[in-house]
């Protein structure tokens, strides 16, 4: 499905505390960037798809948005989610296949910041594309509005945007979700006193069922097992 495009770019404002409960990270964690010149592909049918690139549009769907036939576990915030310690690995070049109950990581421009589980992935963008009210997250949090909106998540159920309270590069710190990079000799940068796992253009990162793939138009992260998917760049948003 096409839908219209958004009305563009633009920063959010931060999302009130009282409108945010618990987001979850990725999956259990229900809950993306790149430079302005990333856009996103096309995607089959049966997807939304939002380019707010220029503002240029496509024609609606008859449904208006996708349905879903189960429930959406309710969000968390990033913030109460804490790394689980025990046993982990990674490993590859290229393809990155992670042993463990979370990883982060975030693109070479810096301004797409993603967080990844066994079974689902939530993303943020930095100035990322409007989000249209009826893609938010079916399960979302009173408050949550279209133009709050930053971030987007593998979800089972209509529409795949929600509200976090807390920056997601937070979890792709060495010290937290980025942690992998050290075990496969990857690439980090520093972001604001951060170091930062970076994820690079053409390499991909597995954990459980969830893969997400890095490139200059955006990243992508699917769930295989549950057929989920979505691509978000500075640019646009699809998903299915």
């Amino acid at each position: 499905m096409t839908v219209p495009s958004g009305a563009g770019m633009r920063s959010r404002p931060r999302v009130p505390a009282r409108a945010l409960g618990a987001l979850a990270l990725a999956g259990t964690l229900a809950l993306t960037g790149c430079t302005g010149e990333d856009e996103p592909s096309g995607t089959d049918a049966g997807t939304a798809v939002v380019d707010g690139t220029d503002g240029a549009g496509g024609t609606a769907g008859a449904d208006g948005g996708q349905q879903s036939a189960g429930p959406v576990a309710p969000p968390t915030g990033p913030s109460d989610i804490q790394p689980v310690d025990g046993e982990r690995s990674a490993s590859g070049d290229g393809s990155i296949t992670v042993d463990a109950d979370h990883a982060g990581f975030v693109l070479p421009s810096g301004s797409i910041a993603c967080s990844v589980t066994r079974e689902s992935a939530v993303c943020q963008v930095d100035d990322g594309p409007a989000v249209k009210p009826e893609h938010l997250a079916q399960e979302n949090l009173p408050g949550c509005e279209a133009g709050e909106a930053n971030a987007i998540r593998l979800v089972a159920g209509r529409g795949a945007w929600t509200c976090v309270a807390d920056a997601l590069v937070d979890q792709a710190t060495v010290g937290t979700g980025g942690w992998w990079v050290e075990d496969v000799g990857g690439t980090t940068t520093d972001q604001d006193g951060k170091t930062l796992a970076v994820l690079p253009y053409g390499s991909s990162l597995t954990l459980g069922s969830v893969t997400c793939s890095s490139a200059e138009s955006g990243v992508t992260c699917a769930n295989d097992a549950q057929g989920e998917q979505f691509q978000v760049s500075s640019g646009g948003y699809s998903y299915n």
